[in-house]
């Protein structure tokens, strides 16, 4: 059997889903507590996102759609359902002075994790190539 070369990376994400799927029969995802965040005494730092447009008159409407589009910054994390760990890409959406707080596109999940749990990523696709 070939390879697909129209979505090579295509393989590496469905086996990716698959594990994400099994693991989470385990239990539902784990995160930090707040007592190991400590959110209220750190600083957090959010990731920007495109400013949405409701509510807008048309011309500055426009302007928003003419500013480039802000890239995602994405991951590499180890994240815990139940007993069951999974290396998966992650979106990065905050993160704080030792942890990061993560969304996973598969489905609605998000959750913080260890800084050291992380990897940065220069594109998504980079993770199954």
């Amino acid at each position: 059997m070939g390879t697909n070369k129209r979505y090579p990376h295509n393989g590496g994400r469905l086996a990716e889903e698959r594990e994400l799927r099994e693991a989470r029969t385990h239990g539902p995802l784990q995160t930090l507590t707040d007592d190991q965040l400590r959110l209220h005494a750190r600083v957090v730092s959010i990731v920007p996102e495109r400013p949405a447009m409701w509510g807008l008159a048309a011309r500055e409407a426009r302007a928003l759609e003419a500013l480039p589009e802000r890239p995602a910054m994405w991951g590499l994390a180890w994240l815990r359902f139940g007993d069951a760990d999974v290396r998966c890409t992650v979106r990065v959406k905050r993160w704080a002075e030792d942890a990061v707080g993560v969304d996973v596109d598969v489905e609605v999940l998000r959750c913080w994790v260890w800084q050291g749990a992380v990897n940065r990523l220069a594109a998504r696709e980079d993770a199954w190539g």
